[in-house]
């Protein structure tokens, strides 16, 4: 009798410890995960915060470089006026290339409406003019503050930015749909919709 009862305790601590055991096994492959999944998710924040800062750049560059033009259109002497053009020219690929770069980024990282591939479509063309105005050695004419080309210049801008920095779907790896964005983004038709911008400006080049 005494040997049953203390059989019967071994198996009941050994059960006890199993148990304990899975239990503490458990939560450590569920502690690990969670902590997987927000590293992840922390890595991807700085990742987004990251391109949204270098997009605030380029669109800083890009206000410079077109301040600069339509000065130099102005007042630069004739004697500079080409090299000033010829640096501001190389500036402005600079500047087309870095968000060229971001639209790869975000069409390969992110699931993106065919709204939205219009519009960053649209932008991408906003960011071509002033490459385009250097070229033609014509100033970028958005004096007004109304301005179409200049006003959707603008709030497409704060899309873009609003949609590096969002919590928009993460595109899965693999996903044969993101070249497809990309394509969609820089297809030559977005260029028409633009020129329909710069026809109901009296004051555009175009």
């Amino acid at each position: 009798m005494a040997d049953w009862s203390l059989s019967h305790e071994v198996i009941k601590a050994s059960l006890t410890g199993i148990v304990s055991l899975i239990t503490l096994g458990s939560g450590w492959v569920v502690g690990s995960r969670i902590s997987a999944m927000w590293t992840l998710r922390q890595k991807r924040r700085e990742l987004a915060l990251s391109a949204a800062s270098e997009l605030h750049r380029i669109y800083g560059e890009f206000f410079a470089i077109w301040k600069l033009w339509n000065y130099s259109k102005k007042e630069a002497p004739s004697s500079s006026a080409d090299e000033m053009r010829w640096d501001l020219m190389k500036r402005a690929a600079v500047v087309e290339a870095g968000f060229e770069a971001l639209l790869m980024k975000i069409a390969s990282e992110r699931v993106l409406s065919r709204a939205d591939c219009d519009d960053l479509g649209l932008l991408r063309q906003g960011f071509q003019r002033l490459r385009e105005s250097i070229r033609s050695d014509k100033s970028l004419d958005w004096s007004s503050s109304s301005d179409p080309e200049y006003v959707a210049f603008k709030r497409l801008s704060c899309h873009f930015a609003n949609l590096l920095t969002s919590d928009r779907q993460w595109r899965r790896p693999r996903q044969e749909t993101a070249a497809d964005a990309l394509l969609d983004i820089t297809s030559n038709v977005h260029e028409i919709r633009w020129k329909q911008l710069s026809a109901s400006n009296p004051r555009s080049g175009i």
